[in-house]
C-alpha cells in the first residue's frame, strides 16, 4: 500500500484578490521524504502556494490536502493542527519582532506542549548549531539579516516537524552561510522530512530524493 501524500493539489483554479487567474488546473504531489524545489519569478504564484497550503487563501475549485486533510474554509478549524507540523523560513513565515531569539526558536515546541525542560535542551542545541548564542536574548529587529535568516531555520528544526517550507533559501545570504543552510538542507532530507523549496533563481542543491518543477502560467511544469 503507498504512503499517503503529505500534499496533495488536484486541478486547482485560484484568483487574485483583483479576480485575475493565478493557477489554473494546478495538480501536485509531495510524498513522504521528498524534497520539492519550485522556481519561478516574481508574480508566479510562489507566495500563493504557500497561502493555500496553510490556509491563508482556498481554491475556487480543486481540492488541496495537507496530511491527508482537505483544507475548506468551513472545515479549517478542524485542520489548524496541521500548521503544527510545518516549519517555515523566508516569506510569511518571518520571525516574531515582539519575541526574542530564543522565543521564536522554541515558539514550535510551545505550540506542541512542550515540557520547558525539554524545550531548554533542544533550545541550546539549536543556538549552538546555527552559532546564535551571543543573539539569544535579542529582538529581530537588531539582528542582521543573516543572523534573522538563521534563527528561521533553527525555529523550523527545533521541533522536526515532517514539512519544511522555505521561500527564497538564498536570500541576504553570504556563499559560506548559504552553504551552512544548504548543509542543513541535506541532513533535513537526509532525516526524512519532506521539504518545499520556493525560489525566484535556478539552484544547485544537492538533496536527495528532490524533484524540481517551475511555476509557469499557474500551473507546474
Amino acid at each position: 500500500m503507498s504512503e499517503q501524500p503529505v500534499i496533495e493539489l488536484y486541478n486547482v483554479y485560484l484568483n487574485s484578490r483583483r479576480g485575475s487567474p493565478v493557477f489554473k488546473d494546478l495538480s501536485f504531489e509531495l510524498k513522504p521524504g521528498e524534497t520539492a524545489f519550485i522556481s519561478g519569478g516574481a508574480g508566479s504564484g510562489k507566495s500563493s502556494l504557500v497561502d493555500l497550503l496553510i490556509g491563508r487563501c482556498f481554491a475556487e475549485t480543486g481540492s488541496v490536502s495537507v496530511f491527508g486533510t482537505t483544507l475548506k474554509k468551513r472545515l479549517f478549524r478542524r485542520s489548524r493542527r496541521n500548521l503544527s507540523r510545518i516549519g517555515g523560513v523566508g516569506g510569511i513565515f518571518s520571525l516574531i519582532p515582539s519575541m526574542t531569539v530564543s522565543e521564536n526558536i522554541t515558539f514550535p515546541l510551545v505550540l506542541a506542549g512542550v515540557g520547558k525542560s525539554v524545550r531548554n535542551e533542544r533550545l541550546f542545541k539549536m543556538l549552538t548549531e546555527f552559532s546564535l548564542l551571543k543573539q539569544a536574548s535579542e529582538y529581530p529587529p537588531g539582528l542582521t539579516r543573516v543572523e534573522n535568516s538563521l534563527v528561521q531555520f533553527a525555529r523550523a528544526s527545533v521541533a522536526d516537524q515532517p514539512l519544511l517550507m522555505i521561500d527564497e533559501p538564498s536570500a541576504g545570504l553570504d556563499k559560506g552561510t548559504f552553504e551552512r543552510v544548504v548543509q542543513y538542507l541535506v541532513k533535513a532530507s537526509l532525516s526524512g522530512r519532506s521539504m518545499m523549496i520556493l525560489s525566484s533563481d535556478e539552484l544547485e542543491l544537492p538533496i536527495p530524493n528532490m524533484k524540481r518543477y517551475r511555476l509557469e502560467g499557474g500551473a507546474l511544469v
